[in-house]
């Protein structure tokens, strides 16, 4: 028997046993606070895309912020991520206890799944949430017009083949927002070099970051997408809050050229 596409929603957890990876206002609840509050500029967050009347496959959905304001957008929104049995891709750096790197990373994404569907509840929300690996998405769950990743791709060891994977689904258009992780003065040097190549991150030396994997130009990535068949890309670059503090992103949207 097929599992089901979609995941049944699930009783709301106690506050308690809830993490939120974005801050939000939730009835009955108030603010939640999280890692990154996207509010005061989410839009610029979305690549100033607009949503209402469309299908929305939103990745990475975390806590679930995103998919909750495309769904107030007027948007159809089917919410995806990991499924309970399955773990981020961790740097496996020699020395690490990865069973138990994997067991803490599990037990975190529970508590990030709990808030998920507690804001689900609280919201009384009609999102769909659909889990699995971003390398294969579901062909089921397409088509769709529009499909988001919100600061995913830096996460995934291999991110080409996770645009790919959603690519096939996406009828419109593809919105990808990444972290300016390197300096400036890093940047010019990566631009003058006109290599616009991924960086990698992580560093045998200090045994560091355990989770992301790459620094990806915006160039890379709307070349990606030109690959990929979204044939017209804007960039767009915006500040994002991470635990009180301004960080520098940019959103890069790919469209499909019309259908002669």
């Amino acid at each position: 028997m097929a599992a089901p596409l979609f995941v049944p929603p699930q009783p709301a957890a106690d506050l308690a046993e809830c993490y939120f990876y974005h801050t939000m206002e939730l009835p009955g609840h108030g603010i939640v606070e999280g890692e990154w509050d996207l509010r005061p500029n989410i839009d610029a967050y979305l690549g100033g895309v607009e949503f209402s009347g469309r299908r929305v496959l939103e990745i990475g959905t975390a806590s679930g912020c995103v998919a909750f304001h495309l769904e107030r957008q007027g948007a159809e929104v089917i919410a995806f991520d990991l499924a309970a049995d399955q773990c981020t891709d961790v740097v496996p750096f020699r020395g690490d206890d990865l069973e138990v790197r994997t067991a803490r990373v599990r037990q975190h994404l529970q508590r990030i799944r709990n808030g998920f569907w507690l804001a689900h509840a609280a919201h009384g929300s009609k999102v769909k949430r659909a889990e699995g690996t971003v390398y294969a998405i579901p062909e089921a769950l397409g088509p769709v017009d529009v499909t988001t990743f919100g600061s995913v791709l830096l996460h995934l060891r291999d991110p080409f083949l996770a645009l790919a994977s959603a690519a096939r689904l996406t009828r419109q258009t593809l919105v990808v927002t990444e972290l300016l992780q390197l300096r400036t003065w890093q940047r010019w040097l990566l631009r003058l070099s006109g290599t616009h190549g991924p960086v990698w991150l992580p560093d045998a030396r200090t045994g560091e970051p355990k989770h992301s994997w790459w620094y990806l130009p915006p160039e890379l990535v709307t070349r990606w997408l030109n690959i990929l068949g979204f044939a017209r890309t804007t960039v767009a670059h915006h500040t994002q809050l991470f635990l009180g503090k301004p960080n520098q992103l940019y959103t890069v949207v790919g469209e499909r050229a019309p259908a002669k």
